[in-house]
């Protein structure tokens, strides 16, 4: 347990030491149904945005994905996140020390901290069940309706439930842990290395210049890429959601490529 807590405590000390640079996150690529909702000045009710690849978002803005949803963020410091299918994240403020990045109030996000020159990079994640300190590192997080998963690929974090600040636990490459509302987090555990690598798989995508982001549900939308998905040589139409209409690729359009991903980098 002391050991725990002195892990912990040099996370969060790293965070106060190398947490002062500004940081931004933009849209790096759009898949399926994805909405970005901000706050207006003056207005209490988040409202739907138009968004692009290569946008920039705030903090306080929400990323919701549908069934057949995919973003992909990037932060100036290399950093990636993915945000799977049925995932509602909202971004937080970058500017503070320590970062926190997301708080993931559901569904499934994959998270690689790039480290800066060798030395750690220090974020926060937050759920509504637990807090998770990072310095570097490739991660999993699954956000139930009453527990935190946490996979860990490479790297350390520390794990720690919300209400219970003073037992934390240390995750090391290749381990898990669960994290409900009541107790301390689980005893990391083992799991397969590629064991959550279809979920976070990226598609092949097209996305046309200046095309505009799509709004999932939101009227006069339009779709903002075009994925070719692995039976289109069938014939079968590409989904792409229950707004907007498919825009067919050509040759001159960029192909993006996957994102690089654990169990099978590209």
């Amino acid at each position: 347990m002391i050991i725990n807590i002195v892990a912990m405590l040099i996370l969060i000390s790293s965070c106060l030491v190398y947490g002062q640079d500004a940081f931004t996150a933009r849209v790096l690529t759009i898949e399926g149904q994805v909405e970005i909702s901000r706050q207006a000045a003056g207005q209490a009710a988040m409202q739907p945005i138009a968004f692009k690849a290569e946008d920039t978002l705030r903090a306080g803005d929400r990323i919701t994905t549908g069934k057949n949803g995919r973003l992909v963020l990037g932060l100036s410091d290399g950093s990636q996140a993915v945000i799977a299918p049925k995932t509602s994240v909202v971004i937080e403020d970058l500017s503070q020390s320590p970062r926190s990045l997301f708080n993931i109030i559901k569904g499934k996000t994959r998270i690689h901290i790039e480290k800066l020159g060798g030395r750690p990079n220090p974020y926060k994640v937050n759920t509504p069940t637990a807090v998770i300190a990072v310095r570097g590192t490739i991660f999993d997080v699954m956000v139930g309706e009453s527990d935190t998963e946490v996979f860990l690929v490479e790297g350390e974090v520390a794990v720690i439930n919300r209400r219970l600040p003073d037992s934390p636990r240390i995750l090391r490459a290749g381990e898990m842990t669960r994290v409900r509302f009541e107790g301390p987090p689980r005893n990391p555990s083992a799991f397969k290395p590629d064991r959550n690598d279809n979920t976070f798989r990226p598609r092949e995508v097209v996305r046309p210049d200046g095309a505009t982001g799509r709004i999932a549900n939101g009227p006069g939308t339009r779709p903002d890429t075009v994925q070719k998905r692995p039976d289109a040589s069938s014939g079968a139409r590409p989904d792409f959601g229950r707004t907007g209409t498919a825009t067919p690729p050509t040759a001159n359009r960029p192909t993006v490529k996957p994102v690089a991903r654990p169990g099978g980098r590209p």
